[in-house]
């Protein structure tokens, strides 16, 4: 089948591209259209493309009949996309994975349910929300974004370069990695990890776990004010003390503990296991 060719000169602020099985490709470029290329050896599902208002939509219909976990080099979206910050930029696919890059947009929303994600760019709110896919999210520089959602279910999410005035990572059963964060944080796991390691500790942390680990690393002459409450689990810090030497916490534990730059870490566990090191 022959690809299908999509251009745009509207006034258009806001892209949102939906896959079944085709890898999403976003780039920008330098011409003033929305250019978009659709390539699809077998013909279906049906796709479209829809302009409402300033919101420009590309998408492929979901068929309950078809399946594709393994799409070939030649089964694609590609989005060029003006060199402009876009509003809002969504992403949603099935199985097809994504590749985003050199594009900025205020808002950024990706949702996946097992493909793999890969996206180098610069946003100033952040949703990512992940079945089983595996998601990875750089900038080109260290950036520092309003707010930064991650929720992964089994999959697994790398974030990096990102700091953030405020952060939000959930886990349900799968392994979440920040590095380079700053900001006030919200970290809850239900079985999975959750591993962050901080560029600048400068707000404070509330951390919750039915069981599952989560390993946080501050920097040194870090403090924190420790309020640890919940059924069990524990917490493990070298926190104040010579590096590498370790000290556990109960529940019912409170207290400060470190260095002049010093902020709240309040701890719920069920049964899960945390540990607060310096980096």
């Amino acid at each position: 089948m022959e690809k299908q060719i999509y251009r745009f000169t509207n006034q258009i602020d806001a892209l949102e591209v939906s896959s079944a099985g085709a890898k999403i490709i976003i780039r920008q470029h330098d011409k003033e259209e929305f250019y978009a290329e659709y390539s699809n050896p077998k013909g279906s599902p049906e796709f479209c493309a829809v302009l409402n208002g300033t919101t420009l939509t590309f998408k492929e219909k979901l068929s309950f009949s078809f399946f594709c976990p393994k799409p070939k080099e030649d089964y694609t979206i590609e989005v060029f996309v003006p060199n402009m910050k876009l509003a809002r930029l969504k992403v949603s696919t099935t199985s097809g994975g994504a590749d985003v890059s050199e594009v900025t947009a205020e808002k950024f929303e990706l949702n996946t349910a097992s493909g793999n994600i890969q996206v180098n760019a610069c946003f100033d709110d952040i949703k990512i929300q992940s079945a089983s896919g595996s998601v990875n999210l750089t900038a080109p520089c260290v950036t520092t974004a309003k707010t930064l959602t991650v929720c992964t279910v089994s999959g697994n999410a790398n974030v990096s370069c990102y700091k953030a005035e405020e952060f939000s990572l959930h886990s349900v059963s799968g392994k979440t990695t920040c590095d380079g964060i700053s900001g006030k944080g919200k970290i809850s796991v239900t079985s999975g990890s959750v591993d962050v390691r901080y560029s600048e500790w400068n707000a404070d942390l509330d951390i919750s776990a039915i069981s599952g680990n989560i390993g946080i690393t501050l920097p040194e002459s870090s403090g924190i004010e420790v309020k640890f409450d919940g059924i069990s689990g524990s917490l493990r810090t070298d926190i104040g003390m010579s590096k590498g030497q370790f000290m556990n916490f109960g529940k019912g534990t409170s207290g400060t503990l470190g260095g002049e730059n010093c902020h709240k870490l309040n701890v719920s566990l069920t049964s899960g296991k945390v540990q607060v090191a310096q980096g």
